[in-house]
């Protein structure tokens, strides 16, 4: 090497040399970017995924607890405790009153396109009250005091098992509710649903999720 060649090599880098230098490390902070972007939208995806589960789950948990607290018609002199309509559900059930002494309640999930939704009336153990609250739920009122159960959820479909088929709509209790009103009660021994059916559309378009509840008596 020549004493003019190791001057310049002594002298550091060449203008060339550190353009091709920044321009790889430029490169490298980029695609280094591009993967810590795509790890973060990942990460967001994948929680957003999972508190919208567990929504759904909370929302399963809580139709758990009401169904395993609905009363039964035959405890009741015919008086109906549950009623499905599309997006709509009414069930009447036990709830711990002050002493001890059980008092009953209505209540009302119904989906409003976005949202489950979850409202009850205030406990009481008196049947006019009752049946006052189960017809303006089934005349399509809301409790006052409604929460949002879940707020992922496109339709809400429950459904009741009678007569060896899952039903949409109660016909059974719309005509028990009409003898009710006309004062002649007449037990339906066959009207009581043995189980209920609940089919939640996420809004996500995640594939619809469905529980299956067993009715026992209250």
């Amino acid at each position: 090497m020549s004493a003019r060649a190791r001057r310049r090599r002594a002298g550091g880098l060449t203008l060339v040399e550190l353009l091709v230098a920044i321009l790889i490390l430029a490169l490298m902070t980029v695609l280094g970017w591009r993967a810590l972007d795509g790890v973060l939208a990942s990460r967001m995806a994948l929680s957003a995924q999972l508190d919208a589960m567990r929504g759904h789950q909370l929302a399963f948990a809580q139709l758990e607890a009401d169904c395993a607290q609905l009363m039964r018609s035959a405890a009741l002199d015919g008086q109906p405790t549950l009623s499905v309509a599309p997006g709509r559900l009414v069930l009447l059930r036990a709830v711990a009153g002050d002493g001890g002494a059980d008092h009953m309640q209505v209540v009302v999930y119904h989906g409003d396109g976005a949202r489950l939704m979850r409202g009850a009336s205030l406990a009481t153990r008196d049947l006019d009250q009752l049946r006052a609250a189960w017809s303006a739920a089934l005349r399509g009122a809301v409790p006052p005091a409604s929460v949002a159960l879940d707020t992922r959820v496109a339709a809400f479909e429950p459904s009741a098992w009678r007569g060896g088929t899952w039903q949409a709509a109660s016909a059974a209790e719309a005509a028990a509710e009409r003898r009710m009103r006309t004062r002649r009660v007449v037990r339906p021994p066959s009207a009581e649903a043995l189980g209920l059916q609940v089919v939640l559309r996420p809004a996500d378009g995640v594939g619809p999720l469905m529980r299956m509840f067993m009715l026992g008596g209250g």
